[in-house]
């Protein structure tokens, strides 16, 4: 395939608004499955600290969430239970689960963004689904 000059410049130019598009879905299907991941690490944390009563386990795990605007994430909870949990407290010992589950999980995150880029550079629709590895 030959190109001209002008061809390839407008190419690029495409590409280079499509980019920060695929990095920022592949972002938010990496957050989606974190935020997954999270709410089944929340309930083992509940149990490794003793936490049986379903009620309380359930919200832990309910109040998980995830947020995207643009090129960042967050994924963690509005619940106080939720920090203790991660952090402890003079009575109770820490039972992290979002810290573990940003570790566990970055692979996922750069895989999700690496196949975002790679698929809009391909000149292929981004899958924007990722499953989480637990």
């Amino acid at each position: 395939m030959n190109l001209s000059l002008a061809e390839m410049a407008r190419r690029l130019t495409e590409l280079e608004a499509r980019v920060p598009e695929a990095l920022s879905q592949g972002l938010a299907a990496a957050a989606a499955a974190m935020e997954q991941a999270a709410r089944a690490k929340a309930v083992e944390s509940a149990a490794a600290a003793g936490i049986t009563e379903a009620a309380r386990v359930n919200a832990l795990r309910d109040s998980i969430g995830h947020t995207v605007k643009g090129l960042e994430a967050a994924i963690g909870s509005n619940a106080n239970q939720a920090v203790v949990q991660e952090l402890g407290s003079a009575q109770t010992p820490p039972h992290p689960f979002l810290g573990a589950v940003a570790n566990e999980q970055a692979d996922v995150v750069q895989k999700s963004v690496g196949d975002a880029v790679t698929a809009v550079l391909e000149g292929r629709p981004i899958n924007s689904t990722v499953s989480a590895h637990t």
